[in-house]
């Protein structure tokens, strides 16, 4: 049985998972390698638009898989960090749209793949958790990056040196996903935005997430930035198909 589902959701939408139902789709070792190739099969395809993150049995992803952290020294450990981050840089890197569909347990190195994404739906019994500390573990999975760049420093702070878990409702109110959406329909509902989010335009799409990734930073290296990717987009093709479309009173075809 594959570790990891990849298909076509959607045309252009391409929808990956991990498949391990009887662990709650943890990440092992294999998986990780599996959700890589699969990833980066997808932003290597031209027909692929946009990605949704998905789940399988009822869970987008429990955690890392303690079974496999047994035996670890220093060393070793510090490869499995590192290959870890190639998935981490892969995702936080991907110029194309992802959007995480949340349902169940989204918790430690699952919700650092959600943090990743451009966008989270979660389902309403769904959760995102940080129980790194309860297992005697810090953070992973880039979240120490993403977490306060999503919900602010104060609230990261909280979050993590209390090892919580926000379910539903509180979740988005604390910021940590986007959209709530009755169980069984996160999903479907990802695959919605990131259809919308795949009708943006490609390039400049991709010029704001390098600039977004940026921040913080000083007022000079922001105007750089917009200087820099401004002149791009002025000699880019897509300028010209939304002059176009404004002045036939038309939607943009960007692609």
């Amino acid at each position: 049985m594959s570790l990891v589902v990849s298909e076509t959701a959607a045309p252009g939408i391409a929808r990956i998972a991990i498949n391990r139902p009887d662990k709650r789709n943890a990440v092992s070792p294999e998986a990780r390698n599996d959700l890589i190739d699969a990833v980066t099969e997808a932003l290597r395809d031209k027909a692929v638009r946009s990605i949704v993150i998905g789940s399988t049995a009822g869970h987008f992803c429990a955690g890392g898989d303690i079974d496999s952290m047994t035996g670890l020294d220093v060393a070793s450990g510090r490869v499995r960090m590192k290959d870890n981050h190639r998935l981490v840089r892969l995702l936080a890197e991907a110029e194309k749209p992802i959007v995480a569909g949340v349902e169940g347990f989204a918790m430690g190195a699952g919700a650092g793949i959600a943090l990743l994404c451009d966008a989270i739906v979660l389902a309403e019994s769904g959760a995102l958790g940080f129980p790194f500390f309860r297992i005697g573990l810090t953070p992973d999975y880039g979240i120490l990056f993403t977490l306060p760049r999503r919900v602010g420093s104060a609230k990261a702070r909280q979050i993590l040196l209390r090892a919580r878990m926000l379910k539903g409702k509180d979740a988005v109110d604390f910021g940590l996903a986007d959209e709530l959406v009755p169980d069984g329909g996160a999903e479907a509902r990802a695959i919605e935005l990131a259809q919308e989010l795949a009708e943006m335009p490609p390039h400049v799409f991709a010029l704001t997430k390098r600039h977004l990734a940026m921040e913080p930073q000083t007022l000079e290296a922001a105007l750089e930035m917009e200087a820099l990717s401004q002149s791009l987009a002025f000699v880019g093709g897509e300028l010209a198909e939304g002059r176009a479309a404004f002045a036939e009173k038309r939607k943009p075809k960007f692609r």
